[in-house]
């Protein structure tokens, strides 16, 4: 399949390529049974760069993003990542959207001061905006200098290996609208609880829980204006790259399914080369939506996100088909530990859990009818 890369995308993706054959796919299994963060490959992507890659060139940046000179290296970087471990591929991704983020809201000073940990130590951002259900909201009271903040944030993936967090979606009594704002993990008041990350599945992208117990936030560290995150589709915009991460993986099972069946000579089955048929097409399908997608951005950013969802809706069929599939072909022995097939089954029956696989669907639908929809919304 002619999938239309550049030259310069294509020696990108031959660039990531080598780096997961040659590191990050042999270290997968070690993270996966540890629980620890995959350490080693932060390292490796810091000094390929990408952990700038989000970042505007005039800042020292690659430019990749949605609103960057070339969005889909981004995603390629992504997808392809994932393709040896979904967690560090994971881990790069909440990353880099909550540099461009950085990048889109904050002043010069302050993007400065935020990103000086990833450009020195490769320290990474973590974007911390949903809460535990039931919890009450995290609020933050007016004081002077700053506010105050209290409350409880969960999922925050990199936290952990962060200086500086992105805090989100905060409500204010001196704004009608949420408010966003970095938060120095020395910040007293602030714990960040990794005990609780003992998911089945994506054990390496450490996801912590932060209590936020009257934490003082001085005023420079406000991002952006209140409301913005929302009013300006952010959930929408991150939700592109969970899609490259299911891809990149959907393909690791299929290419390890493909040459298993290969191995044991039963490539001549007709049985086995439908379902290999079937699979093919829909991971195709879904690469082309999905590209398609990023490449609108920038003509149409409304119209961009409902085809993400599209690709990210069909994504999710093609995974499950994936998993069911690559089982059923190949037998039970392939979801045995020694085999790579049974952390990426686990992964992602984890991973694509994200946002409600229906709601994906609704929007396009929405969109098709005419009738209001929210790309924001994941539950």
């Amino acid at each position: 399949m002619d999938f239309g890369f550049t030259q310069e995308q294509q020696k990108l993706i031959d660039r990531v390529n080598h780096l997961v054959r040659e590191r990050i796919a042999p270290r997968a299994a070690h993270y996966d049974q540890t629980g620890e963060a995959p350490a080693d490959d932060l390292k490796d992507l810091h000094q390929e760069g990408w952990l700038l890659a989000n970042l505007d060139k005039r800042r020292g940046g690659l430019g990749y993003g949605l609103y960057g000179d070339d969005p889909l290296s981004f995603f390629l970087i992504d997808e392809h990542l994932a393709y040896g471990n979904p967690s560090t591929a994971h881990c790069f991704q909440v990353h880099n959207n909550a540099l461009m983020m950085i990048d889109a809201m904050a002043g010069a000073a302050q993007i400065q001061r935020w990103i000086e940990p990833t450009v020195k130590r490769g320290a990474l951002i973590p974007g911390a905006g949903a809460e535990p259900y039931g919890s009450p909201p995290t609020t933050a009271k007016r004081v002077a200098g700053g506010y105050r903040v209290s409350g409880t944030k969960h999922y925050a993936t990199n936290a952990s290996l962060a200086e500086w967090l992105w805090i989100g979606r905060v409500a204010s009594d001196s704004h009608a609208k949420p408010i966003m704002f970095m938060m120095h993990r020395d910040t007293p008041g602030l714990k960040i609880d990794t005990e609780v990350w003992r998911p089945t599945g994506m054990r390496a992208c450490i996801s912590p829980w932060l209590y936020l117990d009257d934490c003082f936030v001085p005023e420079e560290n406000l991002l952006g204006q209140p409301g913005q995150f929302l009013g300006e589709n952010w959930m929408g915009k991150i939700n592109f790259a969970f899609t490259a991460n299911y891809l990149g993986s959907a393909r690791a099972m299929y290419d390890w399914a493909l040459n298993y069946v290969r191995e044991r000579g039963d490539g001549k089955d007709s049985f086995r080369q439908l379902r290999f048929g079937e699979l093919k097409s829909m991971i195709d399908a879904s690469r082309l939506i999905l590209y398609n997608a990023v490449r609108m951005f920038n003509r149409d950013p409304e119209a961009a996100m409902v085809a993400a969802h599209e690709a990210k809706w069909l994504a999710k069929e093609t995974l499950e088909k994936v998993m069911w599939s690559a089982a059923e072909i190949c037998g039970s022995t392939a979801l045995f530990v020694k085999h790579p097939l049974e952390r990426f089954y686990r992964d992602m029956h984890l991973h694509m859990m994200h946002g409600r696989h229906d709601i994906a669907a609704q929007i396009v639908g929405a969109s098709e009818f005419g009738e209001p929809y929210d790309v924001n919304r994941t539950h």
